[in-house]
């Protein structure tokens, strides 16, 4: 007797349409419109805090851009996101 193969597709996502696929999306935008701030605040922040005999590496705004991409990084749907609208450079910048 031949045995037949039979082609299972688990999906771990959610159901297009449903809540919590909403849900899921705008927490994925909020994401990618937070790293967007951080970016341009990082862009706008100054190297160096205090004064001039005494500077203070500012590094809070770059660590901050760092964390906010670990956490892009880690969501499928917001690399989802960045990879349609051609926006991965997000996740270097």
């Amino acid at each position: 007797m031949a045995m037949e193969q039979i082609m299972v597709t688990e999906t771990t996502g959610t159901i297009r349409g449903t809540d919590a696929y909403w849900r899921q999306r705008r927490m994925a935008f909020g994401l990618i419109e937070s790293l967007k701030q951080a970016i341009r605040i990082r862009n706008h922040a100054p190297m160096y805090v205090g004064s001039a005999d005494d500077p203070v590496e500012n590094t809070g705004p770059w660590d901050t851009v760092c964390q906010f991409q670990d956490r892009a990084r880690q969501n499928p749907l917001v690399l989802e996101t960045l990879a349609a609208q051609k926006r991965l450079m997000l996740l270097t910048a």
